[in-house]
């Protein structure tokens, strides 16, 4: 049943026009004007605290801020390049029309490595516990993890782990834009079976390694809990957010005269990737929750006895709300899915509500203070008030999403919007969801 009788396939170049620059310069510019504010004029006064422990608790909160969103779009980048490598080996032909998209949103990971590494190597010891001089050796639950979690091993990891995703990306795209260039027709896969290729060993590589990196980077924050879960909990975040991006990117697109060859049918497929994996995502939150609440463990409940009875509870329940509540009742509907309106704003509150669970990952165990290790504070840490989502941390959003937004549109001047002799560039314009 098909909508398009005639489809002509050319070439179309994106312009990144003086208005859109101007707007992520100015959400760049704003973004970093009010993280410094907020940075400047955060002055904690934690009853109980000494003087150097709440002038360290400003350093604290910056270095979190920084971890959030470095992370976030860092691994939003990094899932946009697994998306095509995943969609490449199951021959998929519908998302060819849009694959410029992820392939652009994948330019940003460098940047957002280059962040982590700095992040982390300036700020190891006061965003990570296990990393303070002396506690490996006197803490008896983490001296059982000294073989893996020790600073040389930690930095070789994530800076082989980045690396490799880095360069299997930028040759994903450099097959992409050479089969425009190079190919000698529809016919040719030359460049479609290099892709393949090395597709099948990102794709299995990533598997493992991703694993690593989120028990490194997200988990170790918190070094006396663990969830045998955590890593597929940490790639449905940034693989719903990553779709949510596509989805979102190319209603912009449209709506600006590109993308000729792309339909409802293209954006309703990503507003079911949307629905489906919000789905997935909160079965991953609550068995997660369920299993450890009801299990009972101290060193896991722990984890969650902050979250769900602090100070940060809003933000415990605010997280299922967007990242569930919200897409699941809109977009059950058919329509809705081919809305721009209900399209753009499920998707803007899936984007908040993801950041927002990246920041329940990070800011509790981040926040906290490393004290002595007493009968009565086994681990060795303080627990501190939630700071909250301030001017600080809406500063450093809005500066990384205007980063990334100026990259990504950027990538997209450097290639035609479509790959004109990809083999299925013509199933993709044909594409139909049926009824």
């Amino acid at each position: 049943m098909g909508h398009h009788t005639e489809v002509q396939i050319r070439e179309e170049k994106f312009i990144f026009t003086d208005k859109a620059k101007r707007f992520t310069f100015i959400l760049m510019g704003l973004g970093l004007l009010l993280a410094m504010i907020g940075y400047f004029t955060y002055h904690p006064e934690v009853e109980g605290f000494s003087a150097e422990q709440n002038h360290h608790l400003i350093f604290k909160r910056l270095f979190a801020n920084i971890l959030v969103n470095g992370y976030f779009f860092f691994i939003i980048a990094t899932c946009a390049a697994v998306f095509i490598a995943i969609s490449q080996l199951a021959n998929a032909g519908w998302y060819v029309a849009i694959r410029r998209i992820p392939e652009a949103m994948s330019t940003f990971m460098p940047i957002g490595a280059i962040v982590l590494l700095i992040v982390t190597a300036i700020g190891l010891t006061t965003l990570y516990h296990w990393a303070h001089p002396g506690v490996m050796e006197t803490d008896t639950l983490l001296a059982k993890k000294t073989w893996y979690l020790n600073k040389p091993f930690f930095f070789a990891r994530i800076i082989i782990f980045m690396g490799f995703w880095i360069w299997c990306a930028t040759q994903i795209r450099k097959y992409s834009t050479s089969e425009d260039n190079l190919s000698t027709g529809l016919m040719d896969t030359t460049f479609f079976d290099k892709s393949y290729r090395l597709s099948a060993a990102f794709v299995l590589i990533f598997g493992f390694t991703f694993s690593m990196f989120a028990w490194d980077m997200m988990m170790s924050i918190d070094a006396h809990w663990y969830s045998t879960i955590f890593t597929i909990y940490n790639f449905a975040t940034g693989w719903v957010s990553a779709i949510t991006i596509m989805y979102l990117l190319t209603w912009y697109l449209r709506s600006n005269g590109y993308l000729s060859i792309v339909t409802d049918e293209h954006q309703q497929d990503l507003g079911k990737f949307m629905f489906a994996f919000s789905v997935f995502w909160t079965y991953m939150w609550v068995a997660q929750f369920l299993l450890m609440w009801y299990a009972n463990i101290p060193e896991e409940v722990a984890y969650y006895k902050e979250r769900l009875f602090g100070s940060y509870k809003f933000y415990f329940y605010f997280n299922l709300f967007m990242n569930f509540i919200i897409p699941f009742f809109l977009f059950m509907k058919r329509g809705y899915k081919r809305n721009k309106t209900i399209g753009v704003f499920v998707g803007t509150c899936m984007l908040i509500g993801h950041w927002n669970d990246v920041y329940l990952m990070v800011m509790p165990g981040a926040m906290n203070i490393a004290g002595e290790i007493t009968d009565h504070n086994p681990t060795g840490i303080i627990n501190t008030p939630a700071q909250g989502v301030g001017i600080m941390e809406i500063g450093f959003l809005a500066l990384f999403a205007g980063a990334f937004l100026f990259v990504v549109l950027n990538a997209l001047t450097k290639a035609n919007l479509y790959p004109t002799k990809h083999p299925y560039i013509m199933e993709s314009a044909l594409h139909d969801t049926g009824v």
